[in-house]
């Protein structure tokens, strides 16, 4: 148990000494010998070997060494076999790195100036008309053109022309692109449009006739089913004037566009029989007394 107890003790005390006190101190006298150069042994006349060198001297000749350990490192990534290139990735465009369009050229001005039309817009299957063309820049050289066809141009004034449109270039409904250029192309104007619009038309509907040896009256019926008796020279919805009347058909005129319309028969089947129209029939203008016996039936 003594034992025990002390060797602990002993091994704690020793410690404790290698940490605060540290090793003991070298003697002066080995210190000395260590740093002494071995003197080399003399030889005698007549010797031939040297004498063996005693253990002291081989000790003060012992010398200390330090050796330092070389670390070795790695070589260079470019000097390394097994090293290679990895390519970057391709970057995802964010919302911030979309490329900004260039910047478009603008289109220069037309030299010449068309600014507006006179009249805008026209009815279908009219006649020739005047186009009055405002503006600027114009010369006696410029023209006007129609859908790409040239047109009878006078020149008025650096910023006036006046046009002759025929009636076959506004014999249908529909726009028309209206320019100012001169024959070489050299100069020209912005585009402009000039509608052409569908004529009003009669909305009466013919559909039946009374024949007269030297007259003949025509049975209109509108839209709310009413009849209506018309004679040549007659004014139908406040415009349409009846030209003539025929089995087929009736024909007017616009008398605000001078514009003809063919009204055609339309047979009307009913009950009372095949040539009796339905309806109540306004009572025909009175018969004159030279025809009143040559109606027909």
């Amino acid at each position: 148990m003594i034992a025990a107890i002390a060797l602990p003790l002993v091994a704690l005390i020793f410690v404790v000494r290698m940490l605060f006190f540290g090793a003991p101190a070298p003697n002066s006298q080995q210190t000395a010998n260590a740093n002494r150069r071995p003197t080399p042994p003399k030889i005698r006349a007549g010797q031939t070997t040297a004498p063996v060198e005693s253990e002291d001297d081989i000790r003060g000749a012992m010398r200390r060494v330090v050796w330092d350990r070389p670390v070795y490192g790695g070589p260079d990534a470019g000097r390394n076999i097994f090293a290679f290139y990895v390519p970057p990735q391709p970057k995802t465009p964010g919302p911030g790195d979309i490329p900004t369009p260039p910047t478009p050229t603008p289109t220069p001005p037309p030299p010449l100036v068309l600014a507006s039309l006179a009249p805008q817009s026209v009815y279908a299957k009219t006649g020739n008309f005047m186009l009055q063309i405002s503006g600027d820049k114009f010369t006696p050289a410029t023209r006007v053109y129609v859908e790409g066809q040239e047109q009878p141009t006078q020149y008025k004034s650096p910023q006036q022309l006046v046009a002759t449109i025929p009636s076959t270039a506004i014999a249908s409904p529909g726009a028309r692109n209206i320019i100012v250029r001169t024959p070489d192309n050299l100069l020209y104007s912005n585009p402009s449009t000039l509608n052409v619009m569908q004529p009003p038309a009669p909305t009466y509907t013919y559909v039946g006739l009374f024949k007269r040896r030297r007259t003949e009256t025509a049975v209109f019926k509108d839209a709310k089913g009413e009849l209506y008796s018309v004679r040549a020279g007659d004014l139908v919805e406040g415009r349409f004037r009846v030209m003539t009347i025929t089995d087929r058909s009736v024909e007017v005129v616009d008398k605000d566009l001078n514009i003809k319309h063919a009204i055609p028969f339309v047979e009307v089947r009913s009950v009372g029989g095949p040539n009796r129209v339905p309806g109540s029939i306004q009572p025909p203008p009175p018969p004159r007394t030279d025809d009143s016996d040559d109606e027909e039936p």
